[in-house]
């Protein structure tokens, strides 16, 4: 609650007035590899739908805020009234994306051009270590890792994809650390023997062993 009431200081406005539409002044950083997960900060003014019980003496602040790079919708990790904070994965061909911000209430922001992708550096390839049996829609731990020269340098994301009949979430990976995915899965499948396959943007493609799904 501190936090809403801290928001809500901020941002209320007389009751009479309408809530001003969504402004996104700046986004820093405007570039970002295609082969490199990127923290994004955007610079923001938001006016949160605010409302007020006078009877009990509290506010109540919609926090839904979403945003979109282009078509992709990306976390909001931190939210303040001048700002939010978000991370972009390597899943974007190089190009210029719009960058928009969507509030609880439809209330909507768009910067034009506001991010640009450039080429990337990407591994030649990716390895994925053995998988035992598992259960279905049972967490269990995924390792990949990038393969070739400046392997170790990788800092991006790939998809993660089953067979026919098949799912896997979540479906974009985590950042690679130091070349390396170390993360949590869950799969389900009409099919009791499964593989996992990653992709990245590149075109590049590794298929994991077959293993039981149970």
């Amino acid at each position: 609650m501190k936090k809403l009431v801290s928001l809500a200081a901020l941002l209320l406005l007389p009751a009479c007035q309408e809530w001003p539409e969504p402004v996104i002044r700046s986004v820093s950083p405007s570039q970002m590899r295609a082969s490199e997960a990127t923290a994004l900060a955007l610079d923001t003014e938001l006016h949160l739908p605010t409302t007020v019980d006078y009877g009990k003496g509290t506010l109540d602040v919609d926090t839904r805020v979403s945003v979109r790079i282009g078509t992709l919708e990306v976390p909001t990790l931190a939210l303040s009234p001048e700002g939010i904070s978000t991370l972009v994965p390597s899943v974007l061909a190089p190009g210029s994306y719009d960058v928009t911000v969507t509030l609880g209430d439809g209330r909507t922001a768009v910067r034009r051009g506001g991010l640009t992708v450039v080429e990337g550096e990407w591994p030649e390839g990716y390895s994925i270590d053995p998988i035992g049996p598992q259960q279905r829609l049972v967490p269990f731990t995924l390792t990949v890792r990038a393969t070739g020269a400046g392997a170790a340098a990788f800092r991006g994301n790939v998809r993660l994809e089953t067979g026919a009949g098949g799912s896997i979430g979540p479906r974009v990976s985590e950042p690679f650390v130091d070349g390396v995915l170390t993360q949590q899965v869950v799969v389900d499948s009409v099919q009791s023997d499964v593989v996992i396959r990653v992709t990245d943007i590149a075109g590049h493609v590794a298929t994991s062993n077959t293993f039981l799904l149970r």
